[in-house]
């Protein structure tokens, strides 16, 4: 990545389901996936363990090789608390 690449927080709201769609497309290691995708070894762990954002690069990559969506590749989770002035009209 080079810093100017769009990604999900790995530590937001979006996390990653990488590793479950590893291994439902039958690839037993994150070597394989790395040596399949050109992405370094160390970096599919840090995706698959969620110490890293997926990129929109590294996903495009991914779901061609696992055959998978995006929305399957991704976790978003309800957690957000609705703001307090949401529903309220302004004077």
């Amino acid at each position: 990545m080079n810093g100017n690449e769009p990604s999900f927080s790995a530590r937001g709201l979006h996390k990653n389901r990488l590793r479950q769609c590893r291994l439902r497309a039958l690839i037993a290691s994150e070597a394989e996936l790395a040596r399949r995708t050109g992405i370094d070894r160390t970096t599919i762990s840090a995706l698959e363990n969620n110490r890293l954002s997926l990129s929109i690069r590294n996903a495009l990559r991914i779901k061609e090789v696992l055959g998978c969506s995006l929305d399957d590749l991704y976790q978003v989770t309800h957690n957000e608390k609705p703001s307090k002035s949401s529903g309220k009209k302004r004077k």
